[in-house]
């Protein structure tokens, strides 16, 4: 006989499912792809290159345990970014809330969300003419402006600190979104600081410091003889013997 416990469990991933179902039921292909595409890095290509769903998507999340019925902030920061706030009601998140959490529990890294807003830039004429540029190393696929990206990714052509041939690209293509990268940049080096310091382990560190110290110094005080000991009491001198 089933405890009532582990009923309630499996009844509360049932329901966790079924609201999975009906947001991937409100995602159309262009979602699938820009869900997929934030997920590079977290989730591995492979899985991803087999998704053709939403729920697909979903499935891997819940295997690289970064979702499930407790904590679906990620989905959400996903629901969020590719601007479906709409469907967050599902995951009992408001669009406030993920901003409000965004800077704590967000997964999607800088460089992800710079290409994901560079995609979203670009037009199909745009594409055209940058395909057009580096027309001799890329396969003759149809792209869209995030396939494009990715594959300019994979390709070694750009990465986290290399945007050199992205920003070839824009100012030949499409100036405004230099600002972007321009940005990006700025918010990439603001990370690159010195950890806080932990001012209630400080104190204590500083403390035992102390304490150390004095006891050294007690100790080698009564280690000296007894004569140099009075000297040192009586203040006969200012500094210690020469002998010492």
């Amino acid at each position: 006989m089933k405890s009532q416990g582990s009923s309630s469990d499996k009844n509360c991933k049932v329901s966790f499912r079924k609201k999975l179902l009906i947001i991937d039921s409100d995602l159309g292909v262009e979602d699938v792809e820009r869900l997929k595409f934030l997920c590079i890095g977290l989730v591995p290509n492979k899985k991803l290159e087999k998704s053709s769903s939403a729920s697909d998507v979903f499935e891997h999340l819940l295997a690289e345990d970064l979702l499930s019925e407790g904590d679906s902030f990620f989905l959400a920061e996903l629901l969020y970014i590719i601007g479906q706030k709409k469907l967050l009601q599902y995951l009992n998140y408001t669009e406030e809330k993920v901003e409000q959490l965004l800077p704590i529990q967000g997964k999607v890294s800088l460089f992800r969300n710079l290409l994901y807003e560079l995609s979203q830039g670009i037009d199909s004429e745009d594409l055209k003419n940058m395909i057009f540029l580096l027309n001799d190393s890329l396969p003759k696929t149809e792209m869209t402006s995030l396939s494009f990206l990715a594959l300019l990714e994979k390709q070694d052509k750009i990465d986290e600190d290399n945007l050199t041939c992205l920003e070839d690209l824009c100012k030949m293509i499409v100036p405004k979104l230099l600002r972007n990268i321009q940005k990006y940049k700025r918010e990439k080096a603001a990370q690159i600081v010195t950890p806080p310091v932990d001012k209630e382990a400080e104190s204590l560190y500083q403390g035992e410091e102390e304490l150390v110290s004095q006891t050294d110094i007690k100790t080698f005080l009564e280690a000296l003889p007894e004569e140099k000991k009075k000297n040192k009491k009586k203040g006969d001198s200012g500094n210690w013997p020469d002998d010492l």
